[in-house]
Order: C-alpha cells, then structure tokens, then sequence
C-alpha cells in the first residue's frame, strides 16, 4: 500500500536537494533562438530504404503482426 506521509516527505527532500544543487546556477533571462532553416539534421531529400529495416523493428516492437506494430490505443 502506498505511504503518503513517506511520498510527501522524501518529495520534499528532493526539491529540497535539487533546490540546493540549482543555488550556484547564475539567474538567466529567457532565450529565444529563431532559425530559418527547415531541417538542420540531413538535407530534405526522399528518404533511402533502409535493407533489414521492418525485420529488426520486428524484433523490437512489443507486437509485430502483418507487417504492422501493433500497440494498445491511448485514451
């Protein structure tokens, strides 16, 4: 069964060690950084297939069947 006292408390000593670790961290004020590029990790082109690639997601993935991963829905 769960304690809520226990919760509570060690909740507060983690905020209250993360609150001491975050003291020496000068005061910052918002960074926006704006960038026009539209893809700055490969460039836009079509995508290559990839040889072995739907086996290895089989291995993978909680449930394979018919070609498709299948996963329970989320609410």
């Amino acid at each position: 069964m769960v304690d809520a006292d226990r919760i509570r408390e060690e909740g507060v000593k983690l905020l209250d060690e993360f609150s001491e670790k975050l003291r020496d961290v000068p005061e910052t004020g918002e960074t926006h950084y704006v960038v026009d590029l539209k893809n700055v990790w490969r460039p836009d082109a079509r995508p290559e297939r990839c040889e072995g690639f739907r086996e290895k997601l089989g291995k993978l993935a909680p449930k394979f069947e018919k070609g498709y991963v299948v996963a329970e829905k989320g609410e």
